[in-house]
């Protein structure tokens, strides 16, 4: 059975549609700039009209001091730092061409790449749109990246510039010590970015000559900024230019570098508020703790928050408590989270005197996303807080994918255990796992209500990975063998992404995912590579051979890496000669060990929290993969075969139940 291009058709597991034709065609910083909700279009339902958005609009406040960007300042600092830049030497027209894909026909552009490493503040409005306003490419990474997690990453960009929070200068200097090509590393001049600074106030930075500086160097005026409406490429070159490289996990372990091109945010952008069914014609006010450096954040408040001329209040980090108040001191309308925010709206008890003020009564509904949630939570907010959480669906390489609609009680029961309809523009499909192209050209899909694998098709799916080691070589170097294997592994012939998540789609279009292809777990917001975390592990004198999982904590709506390790033959020596006792404590130091190495290595979200299992041998199949599936299942039946000892490594908070009253 084969689907047509555009459609329903009964009885297929099909949904969704293309968008229209009258689509912009423009970089992602003009986008922005260019009001583009402001008249009915396609993408703009007539009650989602903005509007006109005043240079003098506040878009981004910082929440603790209250200091401000205006929507006016935001394009000019962001001009004035796109041509100091430039004034460094980086050409938009020195390009990286990848070859063709099956979503970038024309093949995906590089330009010169700055790698931003930012918490959420008032610095990253102008950095990153200013890398957009300049032509260049922008690649965002995590500031809880260790020195080897980062070293990756610029092994593979190679970036020209680095801007990074000075609290991230230490595990940024230790990566550019561990890369091979010190000529090109130790040449790459740093911006840093102080959270105490003062910025958008009058600043005067130092006369230096050194490659380390402040970032407000980049706002020099001695260099005029980029003129209004000024691009670098061709308006049609936005499919194809890569504005932003994110960084997602795999399962083969180490992170892959997502393409995105300036056209594909800008449809994830339109698709978001094209769908935006809480906005009901009031100023938004959002908070923006959700990172920026995450497609989540990036998409759903960053990027959204200025073409729509909403406020955000930015805050660095997450906090309870500082979320709980601002709520009404801004009078939020709309909240972004993580489903781990939401079990706290549901259960902690520092939530019920907001509650009983009515605090939320502001809060039009709420969207959660990157991982699963259980309709229980959402209820028990519905019932202490008085607002909706929808859940969305979406991944780095597909932007935000789907999303339940409706603020009221009674959508919020009929839409339990989907994650809502495709966004606009969006395709949806159930496939057979593995699927291959029929004779017809196209993917089969399966039926309505069949699980399989889930397949997206949208103009924001990602151009291609970026293949390893691709940008060691100058643009345009003949004789260079590209590596597309990952990326076409990824994507079917005719455009759909293999999202590698396991679903089903009912009759109505609406999408249920029920388990997962990959094997990557998902903590918070995060995705955790089993196969990085067993070679860490596997780097321990102490340890043999390890196998890693994830397991659910439905009181934290989160996955944590659970890790079977077999111990080294020299532990497993000296174990054999002490008592019952003494072996225990013997184990029980290991995993701490264990505990110990795996932290000094990783990011704080990949750590063990799962717990540790000793074990006599990781199962594996006779080519010598894994069986991650035979240790989840057994790990669920209490099956699993040859454990010797479990220990617990982390202590687990403990937080009072909060039992929801039910409206009367």
């Amino acid at each position: 059975m084969a689907l047509s291009n555009r459609g329903q058709t009964a009885g297929v597991a099909y949904s969704g549609a293309p968008p229209g034709d009258d689509f912009p065609i423009v970089n992602t910083f003009d986008f922005c700039f260019s009001q583009p909700f402001l008249n009915q279009s396609s993408f703009t339902p007539a009650a989602h009209r903005v509007p006109r958005i005043e240079d003098s609009r506040p878009i981004f406040i910082d929440n603790a001091s209250g200091r401000t960007l205006t929507f006016g300042q935001v394009s000019n600092d962001a001009r004035l730092l796109g041509a100091n830049l430039l004034n460094l030497g980086l050409d938009p027209a020195q390009i990286h061409k990848l070859p063709p894909t099956a979503s970038c026909r024309s093949g995906a552009e590089i330009s010169p790449i700055v790698l931003i490493q930012l918490p959420n503040g008032l610095p990253f409005a102008p950095i990153l749109l200013g890398v957009f306003a300049a032509g260049l490419t922008a690649t965002l990474a995590s500031p809880a990246l260790t020195s080897t997690e980062l070293s990756w990453i610029l092994q593979n960009a190679r970036p020209r510039v680095i801007i990074t929070a000075k609290s991230c200068l230490p595990a940024m200097h230790e990566a550019l010590r561990q890369e091979d090509d010190q000529p090109f590393f130790e040449k790459i001049p740093i911006f840093t970015v102080d959270g105490n600074d003062t910025y958008p106030l009058a600043y005067t930075p130092p006369p230096t000559h050194a490659l380390e500086k402040d970032w407000r160097a980049l706002l020099s005026s001695s260099v005029a900024p980029i003129p209004a409406g000024k691009s670098f490429f061709p308006a049609s070159s936005s499919k194809v230019r890569t504005a932003v490289i994110l960084w997602s996990s795999g399962t083969s372990g180490r992170s892959k570098g997502v393409l995105l091109s300036h056209h594909a945010l800008n449809m994830s952008v339109a698709a978001l508020w094209h769908d935006a069914d809480f906005y009901l014609g009031q100023a938004q006010r959002w908070l923006g703790y959700v990172p920026f450096y995450h497609v989540f954040g990036l998409c759903n408040v960053f990027l959204l928050a200025l073409a729509t001329g909403s406020k955000v209040y930015t805050m660095p980090a997450f906090s309870l408590q500082l979320m709980l108040d601002a709520i009404p001191k801004h009078k939020v309308t709309y909240l972004h989270m993580a489903p781990p925010v939401a079990v706290m709206l549901a259960k902690s008890p520092v939530v019920e005197p907001y509650c009983q003020r009515g605090d939320f009564k502001s809060i039009v509904a709420s969207v959660t996303g990157g991982a699963p949630l259980g309709h229980e939570v959402v209820v028990q907010v519905y019932q202490r807080c008085g607002f909706r959480i929808r859940l969305g669906y979406g991944l780095s390489e597909t932007g935000s994918t789907s999303l339940q609609r409706g603020i009221t009680e009674k959508e919020m029961h009929e839409q339990a255990g989907d994650t809502g309809k495709p966004h606009y523009g969006v395709e949806l499909m159930i496939s057979a796992p593995f699927s291959e192209v029929g004779k017809d050209g196209k993917t089969p899909a399966l039926k309505t209500d069949e699980e399989g694998e889930i397949l997206i098709r949208a103009p924001g799916l990602m151009s291609a990975y970026l293949p390893v080691g691709f940008l060691k070589h100058a643009p345009g170097e003949k004789g260079v063998v590209v590596n597309m294997d990952v990326t076409n592994e990824a994507l079917t012939s005719d455009g759909w992404f293999r999202t590698g998540d396991v679903g089903a789609l009912c009759a109505n279009g609406r999408l249920r995912i029920t388990d997962r292809l990959k094997e990557l777990i998902k903590v918070r917001a995060y995705q955790v590579a089993p196969a990085e975390l067993e070679a860490v592990l596997c780097g321990s004198e102490s340890v043999a051979d390890a196998g890693v999982i994830g397991v659910y904590d439905s009181d934290e709506a989160t996955e944590w890496p659970r890790a079977f390790v077999v111990p080294s033959a020299k532990v497993l020596a000296s174990l054999g000669k002490l008592g019952e006792k003494e072996k225990k404590e013997e184990l029980v130091r290991l995993a701490h060990e264990v505990r110990a190495y795996v932290e000094k290595r990783t990011a704080k979200y990949k750590w063990l929290k799962g717990n540790i299992v000793f074990i006599e041998a990781v199962p594996k199949s006779p080519s010598g993969k894994i069986l991650r599936r035979v240790l989840k299942e057994g790990n669920q039946k209490g099956t699993v075969k040859g454990v010797i000892m479990e220990v617990k490594i982390y202590e687990k908070k403990k937080r009072p139940v909060h039992v929801a009253k039910a409206k009367l």
